[in-house]
């Protein structure tokens, strides 16, 4: 019944005066008769070509299926920024445009083609538009639209436009494991608008320049090329936003010169700008390139987004979906709604950091690489601790760090554009997360890995003995002669030893031997039981963006590298040299499953997402377990506590000697880099007894020199701050 009621309404508009809105008055000349059936069907044949064309965004094909009188009426660029920006306003997919045609009117040389359109968007999902009407006048050229701007909906004939009304939701806060809040949203900021009626000092140029001084991103000629030919006239104008503690230092002189509106509004807090910044991230305005792709998923222009860390990577979490609708709205009125999308309440995030310990963390870095001096040999570090029951990352530290207040669009930081200037410039790169993006060779604490696959492949037992003098004679299986680090040292050897204590006291030509042992029998052995202990690939972690680091495929290494494997590169890549690459969370990650018997947990930093009370997400630990013998890990386990212990062998023995109340068991790593130095490792797992690991923790110190002399101290250090020991001093000095 609606349907023909349309059709009669049309039948009289077609022969009633065409003045009315924007339809169009068009004479055209009369065309050769052909018979009405025939006719009709040229002009639904018509019609179907102009919406196929626009399904397909083929706006010049549309544009040339108009009548001579809309086409000169809407040249083609104002016809394609009409549909482009009404298919933006929409979030209109690509060929999103589904037609049915129902009947068709014939009138002389005018048609009318009824049909419905469903309308297929992004961020509203589906929606249809029933009984449209399209308008085609017969002329010379055939069959043509008469088109107007009612003819995308029917409403914007008489001046009504396509709109989008959101609701805007309060940002989810971040917390700590316990409940301490790290960002939230009751920060105030006051939107500055100016009044161009009158100037106190009657000096527009004065309150310009005052204005530019607050609001760097405009200059005073911008502000007086658009606001100066107004003054003494009622207009207002936003002129940015400004964090109210940084208004109150500025308002005495803003209002000296320029008179002002404001408007508060809540903004981000980060309560401790300095914590964890690698992970929390930042919020910041959208940027110019990334407009169009937040606009499809609903975000207006001045949106605040996430652009780093948790902040980014949980957006959709944390700023929720308001209710949208897309409307037509004629003189501020809504005259019809299109579609409508239901909101999202935001959300909170609980993360699994240990806000103490990661302060604790933060401090004992700042204060080696200060008070310790390694600032002037290393340009930076990474600390990664985990639980070893779960994966949960308890504390993730680089150095050096940065504020991640300087980067909020409303921050209270009155220099905060020269801090950022600051950091992007030091090529030490603060805001560079290296604990998981930072790719380095992990030298001796690979042997962790090279001592698994030794056992795993049956070829070595934990008591396995070979002689480990201070010099290798590598020729006879290819390779060169090398010097064990032991042959600088007053020993000058280790002597006859198992695989055990080749870990321990981390003997070079021991592993090299095994390396050898294992390529001749096998190549990929040690690569495929590195991937197994989680190296070479992603953790799978979703929370913060990682590297994967780099193994050696030595049955692809010629098509890759461009020669064949060679024993030497078994015996670099063996003592975590050569193509080997890894990052800190991959070691930690590796060392936890040691320390747990066996399961590689995905490591995560998200702990919990809900609003107070309903959590809609809760962490569960996820991972798997590595199919070793039950004695390989018992033994790798063995031996990395006797390298905190073993007073004849154990390279960290003097860096934890009178630690009471914890239990570490680790491994020093020295890896040399392709620019030279060497970086420092230590890797451990700590519990209150050695058989109750709790944490794994890696230190890394770039180009840092001795793993037992630098970053095994610095874990005493991280050990005694999360066992709350009192802090001893421990002896400095060994490989």
């Amino acid at each position: 019944m609606k349907r023909l009621l349309t059709f009669a309404l049309f039948a009289l508009l077609l022969g009633a005066c065409r003045g009315a809105g924007e339809a169009l008055s068009l004479s055209a000349p009369t065309p050769t008769p052909v018979p009405s059936g025939a006719a009709l069907r040229e002009a639904q044949r018509v019609a179907a070509d102009f919406l196929n064309a626009w399904r397909l965004e083929h706006f010049s094909a549309m544009h040339a299926l108009l009548a001579l009188n809309s086409r000169d009426a809407y040249p083609l660029p104002d016809f394609e920024a009409f549909y482009r920006a009404a298919h933006a306003r929409m979030t209109l997919k690509s060929e999103g445009l589904r037609y049915s045609f129902a009947n068709a009117i014939l009138r002389g040389a005018e048609a009318a083609i009824a049909y419905d359109l469903r309308f297929e968007t992004s961020f509203f999902g589906s929606f249809e538009d029933k009984n449209r009407l399209l308008r085609l006048v017969n002329t010379e050229e055939g069959w043509r639209v008469a088109w107007s701007r009612g003819d995308l909906f029917a409403e914007m004939a008489d001046g009504a436009v396509l709109d989008v009304i959101q609701t805007r939701l309060t940002r989810g806060n971040i917390y700590d494991r316990d409940g301490e809040v790290i960002a939230d949203m009751n920060g105030v900021s006051l939107a500055v608008t100016l009044l161009t009626r009158s100037y106190p000092t009657n000096n527009p140029e004065a309150c310009f320049a005052e204005l530019a001084r607050v609001f760097p991103a405009r200059s005073a000629q911008t502000l007086s090329r658009l606001f100066g030919g107004n003054t003494g006239r009622d207009f207002a104008y936003e002129i940015g936003v400004i964090a109210q503690e940084r208004f109150f230092e500025v308002q005495a002189d803003l209002e000296r010169h320029c008179t002002l509106r404001y408007e508060t509004r809540p903004t981000r807090r980060y309560l401790m700008g300095g914590i964890a910044p690698h992970v929390v991230g930042y919020v910041g305005a959208i940027p110019a390139e990334q407009v169009e792709f937040w606009e499809a998923r609903g975000y207006p222009r001045d949106a605040i987004i996430g652009i780093d860390g948790v902040e980014r990577q949980l957006e959709n979490v944390l700023s929720g979906q308001g209710k949208a609708s897309l409307v037509l709205r004629r003189d501020g009125v809504v005259v019809r709604t299109l579609a409508e999308r239901p909101g999202l309440p935001s959300q909170s995030v609980y993360l699994t950091l240990d806000l103490r310990m990661q302060e604790a963390t933060q401090r004992i870095l700042e204060q080696a690489f200060t008070t310790g001096g390694l600032g002037f040999i290393s340009p930076g570090a990474a600390v990664v601790i985990l639980d070893v029951n779960t994966g949960a990352i308890l504390t993730l530290a680089s150095y050096p760090t940065f504020n991640v207040e300087a980067f909020n669009p409303n921050t209270s930081l009155p220099n905060a554009q020269a801090l950022i200037q600051q950091w992007m410039n030091d090529p030490r790169k603060p805001t560079f997360n290296r604990a998981t993006l930072g790719q380095y060779p992990p030298g001796s604490v690979f042997k962790i890995i090279s001592m698994a696959a030794g056992i795993e492949s049956g070829l070595f037992t934990p008591n396995t003995r070979h002689y480990c003098g201070g010099i290798w004679n590598g020729t006879p299986i290819g390779d060169r002669t090398r010097t064990d680090w032991i042959a600088s040292t007053a020993a000058g050897r280790h002597g006859s030893i198992t695989l055990k204590q080749a870990l321990t006291g981390s003997c070079n030509i021991y592993f090299w031997h095994l390396g050898g042992t294992l390529s001749s029998a096998d190549p990929e052995i040690l690569p495929n039981i590195a991937r197994k202990m989680g190296f070479g690939k992603p953790s799978g972690m979703t929370d913060l963006p990682e590297a994967i680091g780099l193994l050696p495929e030595p049955s692809r290494y010629e098509q890759l590298v461009g020669r064949k494997w060679r024993n030497s590169d078994a015996l670099n890549a063996v003592i975590g040299q050569g193509d080997v690459v890894v990052t800190p969370l991959q070691v930690a990650r590796a060392v936890a499953a040691v320390a747990n018997g066996g399961y590689l947990y995905k490591p995560y930093v998200v702990e919990k997402i809900g609003i107070i009370g309903e959590p809609s997400f809760i962490a569960k630990p996820e991972g798997e377990r590595l199919d070793f013998k039950p004695e390989t890990l018992a033994a790798i386990r063995e031996a990395m506590c006797e390298v905190t212990t073993n007073r004849t062998i154990g390279t960290a023995t003097f860096v934890f000697e009178g630690l009471r109340g914890a239990v570490v068991c680790g491994k020093t790593g020295t890896a040399e880099t392709p620019t030279g130095g060497t970086h420092a490792w230590f890797a451990a797992y700590a519990g209150r007894t050695a058989d109750s690991p709790e944490i794994a923790l890696v230190v890394l110190v770039e180009r840092g020199g001795e793993g037992s002399g630098v970053a095994a101290p610095i874990a005493r250090r991280l050990v005694e701050a999360y066992y709350q020991l009192t802090p001893t001093i421990a002896s400095s000095g060994g490989n």
